[in-house]
């Protein structure tokens, strides 16, 4: 009897490691590492000029001495430098400041934008590019010239214009039919 227990534990081991080793020859682990890359929206604002002699546009630099009635050209554009098609908008904000010393309030109305309103819409202060600009593309200009009216009177001589331009993108993908209805857009 000792002998036929002993035969079937030891049988019952048998089995117990034949079955381990069953088990373990269909078992297998192994890791994966997926990496997702997202595309990115990225925009470089373009501000330029045509020379006097009308050669090709070149980088905007600070004009001095413009009189009443002048016009200087400044032609500002917006590329997208990433690699997904973004909705682009711009915001403008004109300055005038007097020459020290000089009393009077400044007149915003006497510099004036010729606003490209064919390839842009305004709304809420914004500039908005009515086209989804794709990666490497720049926008039509949003202006190409800033004049300064005749009627500017001496209270104005020495003064110091300024045109401040702030261009903000948002990606395209899932975000509305058109710039005006997109959503995200940076505060600053």
């Amino acid at each position: 009897m000792k002998r036929k227990l002993v035969a079937v534990a030891l049988t019952v081991s048998c089995l117990s490691l034949a079955a381990y080793g069953t088990i373990a020859y269909f078992t297998a682990e192994d890791t994966a590492i997926n990496v997702i890359t997202t595309g990115n929206v990225r925009i470089e604002l373009q501000e330029t000029a045509v020379p006097e002699d009308g050669a090709d546009p070149v980088p905007f630099e600070d004009v001095i001495g413009v009189m009443p009635g002048g016009k200087v050209s400044k032609i500002v554009g917006v590329k997208n430098t990433g690699d997904k098609t973004a909705y682009i908008r711009i915001q403008l904000e004109k300055g005038l400041a007097l020459a020290e010393g000089t009393v009077g309030e400044a007149d915003l109305g006497l510099i004036g934008l010729n606003i490209d309103r064919e390839n842009w819409t305004e709304k809420d202060g914004y500039y908005y590019y009515n086209e989804p600009l794709a990666a490497s593309e720049t926008t039509k200009p949003l202006f190409t010239e800033v004049s300064f009216s005749e009627d500017m009177s001496n209270l104005y001589q020495n003064s110091k214009a300024t045109i401040s331009v702030k261009a903000g993108a948002v990606q395209t993908d899932n975000n509305g039919d058109s710039a005006l209805e997109a959503a995200g857009w940076p505060e600053a």
